[in-house]
C-alpha cells in the first residue's frame, strides 16, 4: 500500500480500545436487544406493547443526548460514556428485576433506555470523532461495522438456543439478561483506561440545530437524518417480530438475525477496505437499490422466503450505505464545525432521526392497529422507500458530488 493511499496513516492509539468497547456493547446487545421485543410481546401478546417501548425510547433520547453532550462540553466527556454503560447494567437489571411483569412497564423501561441511549451514545459517537483521523475514517467506520456485524454471528442465535432448549423459556431469558448485565459491568471496568477529557467550554447548540444558509452541506445532513428514521433499529425488531409471529420460535429468530449478520460483517469488510472518498457516492447508490429491491419484493408477497431474502438485502444495504453515510457526516461536522463545537454537531444530529423514528413508529402503530400484520407489511415497503431521500439529499453535499473538495482546507471550500 502506498504512502499516500487514503488508509497509510496510523489509528489514533486509543482507537482500539474504543473498538474494544464497541465490541463488548455490541456482544451485549446482539445477544439481547432483539429478544427483549420477544420477552415483552410473549408477556403480553400485543405488538402494540412493544411499539410504545420504543416509542417512549424515541422520544426521550435527543433531549438526553443534548443534556448528556453539554455535560460533555462542560464537564467531562468520559463521565458520559460511563453513565451510558452503566445505565445499560441497570436497564438488563432491571428486566430480571420485573421479569413476566415486564411487559406492564414497557413504558417505564423505554424512558430508562433512552436516558441510556442519550448518554452511551453521546459518548461513544464523540470517542469515534475524536478517535478516527479524516485519512482513516471511513476504514475505522469500517472496523467497528465488522465488529458489530461479527457479533451478530453468534450472539442472536446462541441466544435462541439458549431460550429455546431452557426448561422453561423465562428461564432462558433471564440467563441472557444476566449475561448482557456482566458483559456491561466488564465494560465499566475497561473503560476506565479511556483518557478523561474535561472541559469547561460554553455550549451553543443553535448554529448546529438550526444552521445558516452558508452552511448547506450541515443543513443536508440534518434533512437527511430524518429519513434514516427505518435503518436504525426499526427494521431490527421489525423483521424479528414478523419471523416470531410466522414461527413463534425464538430459535428461528435467532438463525435469522445471525444469518443476516453474516451477510453484514462480510460486507462491512469489504465496504470499509473499498470505500473511499471518491467511491461513498456509489456505494450509497448501492445500498439504496439494495433496500429498494428488498421493499418491492415485500410489496409483492409476505412468507418465509421473502422475509428472510428482504433480510439479507437489509443486511447487504446496511454497510454499503450507512458506513459512508457516517464517514459524510462526520466530514461535513469537521468543516462546518469549530473543534471545540463538535459534541453540538453530534447532538443535534440525532433531533431530525428522533423526529423521523417518532413519525414512522406512530405511522407503525396504526397501520398495526387497522391492518394487523399487513400493516407491519405496509410499513416495510414505506420504510424502505425513505432510503431514496436519504440519497438524494446526501448526494447534493459538495463533497460528495465533487471529492476533491476535502483536499481544500474547509474554510475555501463550499460549504
Amino acid at each position: 500500500m502506498s504512502p499516500s493511499s487514503p488508509n497509510s496513516a496510523k489509528l489514533h492509539p486509543k482507537a482500539w480500545l474504543v473498538l474494544a468497547l464497541n465490541a463488548l456493547y455490541n456482544i451485549a446487545e446482539s445477544l439481547c436487544s432483539v429478544f427483549v421485543s420477544m420477552y415483552f410481546y410473549v408477556n403480553s401478546l400485543d405488538f402494540r406493547v412493544v411499539c410504545y417501548h420504543y416509542l417512549a425510547l424515541y422520544l426521550v433520547t435527543p433531549v438526553v443526548f443534548i443534556f448528556a453532550g453539554w455535560y460533555a462540553k462542560t464537564r467531562d466527556r468520559v463521565h458520559v460514556f460511563r453513565i451510558g454503560l452503566a445505565l445499560h447494567a441497570v436497564y438488563y437489571g432491571a428486566l430480571l428485576w420485573f421479569r413476566e411483569d415486564s411487559a406492564n412497564h414497557a413504558v417505564p423501561l423505554g424512558i430508562l433506555l433512552g436516558v441510556t441511549w442519550g448518554f452511551f451514545w453521546a459518548g461513544n459517537n464523540t470517542f469515534q470523532f475524536d478517535f478516527s483521523t479524516l485519512e482513516r475514517r471511513d476504514y475505522y467506520l469500517g472496523l467497528i461495522s465488522t465488529v458489530s456485524g461479527a457479533s451478530r454471528l453468534v450472539g442472536p442465535l446462541l441466544s435462541g438456543l439458549i431460550i429455546g432448549l431452557a426448561p422453561r423459556a423465562e428461564m432462558g431469558y433471564r440467563a441472557l439478561f444476566a449475561g448482557a448485565l456482566c458483559l456491561y459491568l466488564a465494560a465499566i471496568a475497561m473503560s476506565m483506561a479511556v483518557p478523561h477529557g474535561r472541559t469547561r467550554k460554553p455550549f451553543h447548540l443553535r448554529p448546529a440545530l438550526l444552521p445558516p444558509p452558508e452552511h448547506r452541506d450541515w443543513r443536508l445532513v440534518m434533512l437527511a437524518s430524518a429519513t434514516l428514521a427505518g435503518s436504525f433499529h426499526i427494521f431490527h425488531f421489525v423483521l424479528a417480530l414478523i419471523m416470531f409471529l410466522r414461527t413463534g420460535s425464538e430459535i428461528n429468530v435467532g438463525g435469522f438475525v445471525s444469518a443476516q449478520g453474516l451477510v453484514g460483517v462480510v460486507a462491512a469488510y469489504v465496504v470499509g477496505r473499498w470505500v473511499t472518498r471518491r467511491t461513498r457516492k456509489a456505494s450509497m447508490l448501492a445500498g439504496t437499490l439494495c433496500l429498494l429491491a428488498g421493499g418491492g419484493l415485500i410489496a409483492w408477497r409476505l412468507d418465509l422466503v421473502t422475509l428472510i431474502i428482504f433480510g439479507f438485502l437489509r443486511s447487504l444495504s446496511e454497510p454499503l450505505f450507512g458506513i459512508p453515510h457516517t464517514g459524510i457526516r462526520f466530514d461535513a461536522m469537521q468543516r462546518t464545525a469549530a473543534p471545540e463545537d463538535r459534541i453540538e454537531y453530534l447532538a443535534a444530529w440525532e433531533v431530525p432521526l428522533a423526529l423521523g423514528r417518532l413519525v414512522t413508529m406512530t405511522l407503525l402503530i396504526g397501520l398495526f392497529t387497522l391492518l394487523g400484520e399487513a400493516g407491519l407489511r405496509v410499513t416495510l415497503m414505506v420504510v424502505s422507500s425513505y432510503r431514496v431521500a436519504t440519497y438524494l439529499l446526501l448526494r447534493r453535499i459538495s463533497f460528495v458530488a465533487d471529492p476533491a473538495l476535502l483536499s481544500e482546507p474547509a474554510g475555501n471550500a463550499r460549504t
